[in-house]
């Protein structure tokens, strides 16, 4: 009972220990404590060689007198002095010593034995900055030496992920710093001050994940301070207080500068959420020394980039008798070579990417003459055999696996298509008939028809969209926008994944005009069936607020020709607009495309775009817009290019309005003069101007042969220009 209410009384475990050895060394062998190091449980074995000086650890007083120091030399003695008879005996006490570790949590703090510490990096070492990747962003080398220098955060890293595809769920084009904070409150306070930093010097927004504010620390230590009060303890360790997180991840956003080379042919056929963007993002991990060992950020970052670099050299792809990287698919306006189609032995579809050539293929498959092959179909399809073609090919099919399986039907199709593109107008319009199965009115049309199946796949859908766009475009009558909205429809019905490109084909063809008749834009039912296209293409996950799509929109609604004889009202002449020249009003599309094309936040249009929307404009005495496209560059703070000024001084003096060529002149002279990088006044730029010279003074040549007494404004601008040299070659417009 005594030792009962002894035990109970003792509130710590060390104690409690102390007092059963006491009583058990009297009684027989000593109670071995399973946490104690394997010199502890060598000391009570019975196999001890007399006169060895080993200690044995039931007394209290004899613990507190022996130093770590001293324990640590008893340990390597022995060691050294123990038989080899105890080998097994110690495997074995080890085992049994793991199984009942879970018994006894409580170890005092003199035998505990510390764990080897590192060797700390020396300082130059830990505050180094990494190198920057290529064509680095103008903030990263600042960012980079605020976060060592000023924050103070050491073994900065950097990882460049820009090139990974897929993208991270962080965002494309990811630079990813890393660096380590020397505390929990070192970590938030450089976080907090970095914030601080980008908002008041570059005007960024960064989103700091797990961040503690100044006041936010303060009260999540005094609600576990007042919960532990409540609670009636004050050392609950276990669970996750949210004060200590160890980590904060800094979104910077996205930086200008540093575009990594994009792919065009991924570009072009991007599916996916969200708009693309030109920048870099910028991404900072703070971390602390234990989080940042923990999770290895940089190990997992350097496998993937590892893996992506392998797939990226994949030497599968680079055999030389895989043809696929010398076969694009052509443009829609390129005449396709028969041999290009067939090539050589490979698979061939309408889709976004060639397919890879087996690399089983032997060398049989290419025993007959390729060439043989072709000249015998097209010579059919010339004179109109159809059936012949058809009989001719299903010859070649036993030798040539990329027929078989049904796949010559669609190589026979692109045949037919190629030749309908080499002949002449008349000729193809002759040929075709009604895209419809049930009516075959050409020979043409029947061996068409029966190519296609009832089920349509997708390389079928595209080829189908092709003819009647093209039928469409030559004026064909049968082709109304109405049949090539039935088409989609049809294929819609069934299933079928349209590209964008083939998406593009039936937008122009049922916007644009018929041929011969007058157009003012298109009707208010070809609108309601481009909105239904472009609602498909939205579900189906392409960017409809691209660049290549407002402006073939744009091109394809506007008019024939400029309205005629509209009210005065209607005629804008604001000269600081329009410097002089009348604006005529916009067709009703075109006034709802053009102020969502200048509000939209998106990249600055390529330069062709940009000279195709002013030429359209031009064209349709749209000068208001002319020009609001033409400052569309200085607007969004990119420098302008030689080819627009050229282009706009050059549609200017087309007008010959004299009034306004000197506007002109005397507005945008200056403003090239500053032009950075600097625009020479020569090549297209110097003939434009010239050509705005000779309307703004039609004598301003014959001056500068014979130069008047007063020097004019317009003979010095020639002067200029003389002395640039350049081309003398009159300027081409367009």
């Amino acid at each position: 009972m005594v030792v009962s209410r002894t035990l109970r009384a003792t509130a710590c475990a060390s104690c409690r220990w102390s007092i059963l050895r006491s009583f058990t060394a009297l009684a027989g062998p000593s109670v071995r404590t399973p946490q104690l190091s394997v010199r502890a449980s060598r000391c009570s074995r019975p196999n001890q060689q007399p006169g060895s000086s080993w200690r044995l650890f039931s007394d209290d007083k004899q613990l507190e007198t022996i130093s770590e120091k001293k324990l640590g030399e008893e340990s390597v003695l022995a060691e050294e002095s123990l038989p080899e008879k105890s080998e097994e005996l110690r495997g074995a006490t080890e085992e049994k010593e793991a199984v009942e570790g879970a018994e006894v949590t409580a170890v005092p703090w003199y035998l505990q034995v510390e764990s080897p510490h590192r060797a700390p990096k020396p300082l130059s070492e830990r505050q180094s900055l990494p190198d920057l990747p290529e064509s680095p962003p103008p903030i990263l080398q600042p960012l980079l030496q605020q976060i060592s220098i000023d924050l103070g955060l050491d073994d900065l890293s950097l990882l460049d992920l820009r090139k990974l595809d897929p993208p991270p769920a962080l965002g494309a084009n990811l630079l990813m710093v890393l660096g380590t904070a020397r505390s929990e409150k070192h970590l938030h306070v450089s976080a907090d001050r970095l914030c601080r930093w980008l908002r008041s010097t570059y005007k960024l927004r960064p989103d700091a994940d797990g961040l503690l504010g100044r006041n936010e620390l303060k009260l999540k230590l005094k609600r576990k301070a007042k919960r532990a009060k409540l609670m009636g303890s004050a050392n609950d360790e276990t669970g996750d207080d949210g004060v200590r997180t160890g980590w904060v991840c800094v979104d910077i956003g996205v930086v200008d500068g540093g575009e990594a080379v994009a792919d065009s042919h991924r570009q072009d056929n991007f599916v996916g959420f969200g708009r693309r963007t030109d920048g870099v993002r910028i991404v900072v991990q703070m971390l602390t020394e234990e989080k940042r060992e923990e999770i290895e950020l940089e190990k997992l970052w350097s496998g993937i980039l590892k893996r992506g670099g392998e797939l990226e050299n994949d030497p599968s792809e680079t055999m030389p008798q895989v043809t696929a990287s010398q076969s694009a698919l052509p443009k829609p306006t390129e005449r396709t070579s028969l041999a290009a189609m067939l090539g050589r032995g490979q698979t061939r579809e309408f889709h976004t990417a060639t397919r890879r050539m087996s690399s089983t293929a032997s060398s049989e498959d290419f025993d007959f003459d390729n060439q043989a092959m072709e000249d015998l179909l097209m010579r059919d399809i010339v004179v109109g055999a159809y059936d012949h073609a058809v009989e001719t090919l299903r010859q070649y099919i036993p030798y040539t696996p990329s027929l078989q399986q049904g796949k010559w039907k669609m190589f026979l199709l692109k045949f037919l298509r190629s030749y309908l593109e080499r002949v002449p107008r008349e000729r193809a319009i002759e040929e075709l008939g009604v895209l419809d199965s049930g009516f075959t009115s050409t020979p043409y049309m029947t061996c068409f028809n029966e190519l296609l199946s009832s089920i349509p796949s997708e390389a079928e859908a595209e080829i189908r969209i092709w003819l009647a766009c093209f039928a469409r475009d030559l004026g064909h009558d049968k082709y109304s926008p109405s049949k090539l909205f039935a088409l989609f429809q049809e294929l819609q019905v069934s299933g079928i994944k349209v590209s964008q490109m083939s998406y593009m084909r039936l937008l122009k063809g049922i916007l644009s005009p018929d041929n011969g008749g007058s157009h003012h834009g298109p009707p208010r039912a070809s609108a309601g069936m481009a909105m239904k296209i472009l609602r498909a293409m939205h579900d189906q996950g392409f960017e409809i607020l691209s660049e290549d799509l407002l402006v073939n929109i744009q091109e394809v609604t506007g008019p024939h020709q400029p309205a005629e004889n509209p009210p005065q009202s209607s005629i804008y002449t604001d000269p600081s607009d329009t410097f002089y020249l009348p604006s005529l009003p916009m067709s009703s599309i075109q006034a709802r495309l053009h102020p969502l094309i200048m509000s939209l936040e998106l990249p600055l249009f390529k330069d062709v775009s940009r000279m195709r929307l002013m030429d359209t404009y031009a064209r349709l005495g749209h000068w208001k817009e002319f020009f609001e496209i033409f400052r569309m560059a200085p607007n969004k703070g990119k420098p302008q290019s030689a080819n627009v000024y050229a282009f706009m001084f050059g549609s200017v003096a087309q007008t010959g309005y004299q009034k306004s060529c000197k506007a002109v002149l005397r507005a945008f002279i200056p403003e090239l003069e500053l032009e950075s990088p600097a625009i020479e006044l020569d090549g297209d730029v110097g003939e434009a101007i010239r050509a705005c010279l000779r309307i703004a003074d039609p004598f301003v040549e014959q001056h500068a042969t014979d130069p008047p007494e007063i020097n004019s404004e317009w003979l010095a601008l020639w002067k200029r220009l003389e002395s640039s040299g350049g081309q003398k070659t009159p300027f081409l417009y367009g």
